[in-house]
């Protein structure tokens, strides 16, 4: 099967380039680009990763190759494709689309964007990643089902000592989605330490002296340096608005053995994703109490993430979806 993944715009090269490179598909730090590879790999397939607004083309072997192109519309394919599948509904895409009518397309909207931005919606799959989504889509009477998003293959657990008590992984610049001062808020005067993982901001930094949150503050890393802080700690927070789909912190702590509180509002899979294996789902104003949960209960969620959660797993379930076609 020839198969084109379409997967938006490239990721600003003068921040951070460092993480846009890679040697071995082990050492990639984008989860769907792992997870596209592990498909084509297993099946037998090849295919095209295709960025937008960039210039650079990487073939890892003779079946995988990652472009990053400048019009969609323009740009030559070697094979035509049998499938094409969409990280998002950018305008742009559609051109490309209809340039091969007989393929089969799957799409995948995060957060609130359960359709492409444009009225070209003929994809016979839509992916999402909650129960509310899946209903408000089946509802338009499309055919949908439910992601299983893993961490990318980097995260793991690591036999070092626990140094915090919390991990808690977002930039301040998020802070409105990721919501900063709630966890400050609701570790006031607290025991538990925290290890905050991303792009600081004074402002946080001068309300956790304020609340008196001890905190330390790990500033902004690379993925793949991301496991060694987060097996330091024993629990991961994620308290975002429901603006968030599926955060991908998520099955990162828990491919990292680190059980879970999340707020209940957050758009995703719960049960498959949180339940007694794994964390706990609480009210906003209940993340102290989900981490004395956790802590007590001692949850260790490698077994079950691994079991259901992990890239093997979600290569087959997508695959299956695939052929059902």
């Amino acid at each position: 099967m020839n198969i084109i993944f379409l997967r938006g715009s490239v990721p600003p090269v003068n921040e951070h380039p460092e993480k846009l490179y890679y040697k071995t598909i082990e050492e990639c730090e984008d989860m769907w680009t792992q997870l596209f590879y592990y498909l084509l790999q297993k099946n037998g397939s090849q295919g095209e990763l295709l960025y937008i607004n960039g210039n650079r083309k990487f073939r890892l072997n003779n079946f995988f190759q990652e472009r990053w192109v400048h019009n969609l519309k323009k740009t030559d394919i070697s094979f035509v494709p049998d499938l094409i599948i969409c990280r998002g509904g950018f305008p742009y895409y559609d051109d490309f689309i209809k340039r091969f009518p007989k393929a089969k397309k799957i799409y995948y909207g995060a957060g609130k964007r359960f359709f492409p931005q444009t009225p070209y919606t003929n994809y016979n799959l839509f992916l999402v990643d909650s129960e509310k989504q899946l209903q408000s889509v089946k509802a338009k009477g499309k055919n949908v089902k439910l992601l299983i998003k893993p961490a990318a293959t980097l995260f793991k657990p690591l036999n070092i000592s626990k140094q915090y008590d919390i991990c808690f992984m977002a930039n301040a610049s998020t802070s409105r989605i990721k919501r900063h001062e709630l966890l400050l808020k609701s570790f006031a005067k607290s025991r538990y330490t925290v290890l905050n993982i991303g792009n600081t901001d004074k402002k946080f930094i001068k309300m956790a002296k304020e609340l008196k949150v001890k905190t330390e503050w790990a500033g902004w890393h690379l993925r793949k340096e991301l496991p060694k802080l987060i097996n330091q700690c024993r629990v991961g927070i994620c308290c975002s608005t429901n603006y968030d789909s599926c955060p991908r912190v998520i099955p990162e702590y828990l491919a990292c053995n680190v059980p879970v509180v999340t707020t209940k509002n957050i758009n995703f899979w719960h049960q498959k994703y949180i339940n007694k294996n794994t964390g706990i789902l609480v009210d906003e104003n209940s993340l102290s109490n989900g981490v004395n949960y956790c802590i007590s209960q001692k949850i260790e969620p490698y077994r079950y993430y691994n079991k259901n959660l992990s890239m093997k797993k979600a290569v087959k379930y997508l695959w299956r979806l695939i052929k059902e076609l």
